[in-house]
């Protein structure tokens, strides 16, 4: 049975993606339901995060792997970012690190799609990882307050626990997302007190008419929290057992 936060959540994400497809604002894939939507105008919202100080002064920007994405990840790479970017389950590291300097400029378009990134890009083992200054995040819905959900899985926040755990991001490390304006909702719609301990607020958010700053006081997560993960999680996320293994070697601290 689903917890009442669980439920309000899920109400929130499928009345977005009713929304969504019943004014044709997503041109592919379709149905959006259960997706991170890639709406029209992701482009536009990806040049408005490309423009804040904290896109500007990154040196490496963690980038969620969803369509809508795209457009941003061909800017950050166009930009001189270095990008992290995780690959398809079940593979035994964090992230593809795609880096401006060893990619030739002409194919910088291939390497920021999902086919490009997983042929050009390097595979990042955890003890790699670099100082990672601007944190992409996938979103179906969030507010003003800072509050955002995804699809549901929970991967994004595990991906986030775990920069966390081996010190790359910290609590101000700034986190962004791209979405369409309707998928902005009111703070009543996703209060604090749906919120679960690993969920990732938003810092910025980035839609095709304007950058919003949440000043949110919702606190992130610094940690993993092990009771809420699955085996599916574990098999999915291979780098959650090599900071098991990390940790139980004390290479960094449980």
């Amino acid at each position: 049975m689903q917890s009442e936060s669980s439920l309000r959540k899920a109400q929130v994400r499928d009345r977005i993606w009713r929304l969504m497809e019943d004014k044709n604002l997503v041109p592919y894939p379709l149905p959006v339901t259960g997706r991170i939507p890639n709406f029209y105008g992701c482009k536009t919202a990806a040049y408005k995060l490309c423009s804040t100080k904290e896109f500007r002064a990154a040196t490496t920007v963690k980038i969620h792997p969803s369509l809508n994405a795209e457009p941003l990840r061909y800017l950050a790479l166009k930009f001189g970012k270095t990008v992290l970017t995780p690959p398809l389950p079940g593979c035994d590291f964090l992230y593809f690190q795609l880096n401006p300097n060893t990619i030739k400029p002409e194919a910088y378009k291939f390497a920021a799609s999902k086919k490009g990134f997983n042929k050009l890009g390097k595979p990042c083992k955890l003890r790699d990882l670099p100082k990672v200054d601007l944190v992409v995040v996938a979103s179906v819905a969030c507010t003003l307050q800072g509050a955002r959900v995804g699809k549901g899985k929970g991967y994004g926040e595990v991906e986030y626990g775990i920069l966390r755990e081996v010190g790359v991001v910290d609590d101000k490390t700034p986190v962004a997302t791209i979405l369409h304006d309707v998928q902005i909702v009111d703070n009543e719609d996703l209060p604090l007190t749906s919120l679960s301990c690993h969920d990732v607020p938003v810092d910025i958010v980035c839609t095709p008419t304007r950058v919003l700053r949440t000043k949110t006081r919702i606190p992130k997560p610094a940690k993993i929290f092990w009771d809420l993960i699955s085996d599916t999680m574990m098999d999915d996320i291979g780098a959650l057992k090599e900071l098991k293994a990390m940790q139980s070697n004390g290479q960094i601290s449980q």
